[in-house]
């Protein structure tokens, strides 16, 4: 499907990235401090700082996966070492706490959103079990990751679509 190839495309991507940092830290005497600024440079040229998934007609997976990814794109060295905890007490053992920024990483770094409309994610599913999975999709994403979208080609069907979507979100997570 092709949200396995989109992810295939990114993990490339992140391949290619952290080789480029490796290279970039080596030439520059490999200095501990320069990984992370090589890498973070390197980042910013092979990725946008936003992607919105338009219309995202994944499954509640599919957005798990996308948003695990984001967490190892933003933070290598969190997933490398067994996550947040452990780099939290790795900082406490030298003496430092983790700054706010990095307590909230997941809330203040977002590259990954989600749209939704009422006509791709609702009115074009072809099965119950096809907006079963859609809805449990709207479910799993993060409030602060998703966009609202009329998915309409009139301009004057902008309003009506923008308000279908809106109302289709707030009936899925069950919020007014």
């Amino acid at each position: 499907n092709m949200h396995g190839s989109f992810m295939e495309v990114l993990r490339d991507v992140l391949r290619d990235v952290l080789s480029d940092a490796k290279r970039s830290a080596e030439a520059s005497g490999g200095m501990k401090g320069g990984d992370d600024a090589a890498y973070r440079c390197a980042l910013r040229r092979a990725f946008p700082p936003a992607i919105a998934m338009h219309s995202f007609t994944g499954t509640a997976h599919h957005a798990k996966e996308i948003l695990e990814f984001e967490k190892e794109l933003l933070h290598p060295e969190s997933v490398d070492d067994g996550g947040r905890k452990r780099r939290k007490q790795k900082l406490q053992t030298k003496g430092m706490e983790p700054q706010s920024d990095e307590r909230n990483a997941e809330v203040d770094e977002v590259i990954f959103y989600f749209g939704f409309s009422h006509v791709i994610n609702h009115l074009m599913c072809t099965s119950e079990k096809a907006r079963r999975k859609g809805m449990e999709a709207v479910r799993s994403i993060p409030s602060n990751r998703l966009l609202i979208e009329s998915d309409v080609h009139a301009q004057e069907d902008v309003a009506l679509g923008t308000a279908g979507a809106l109302a289709f979100v707030a009936q899925v997570r069950e919020q007014p």
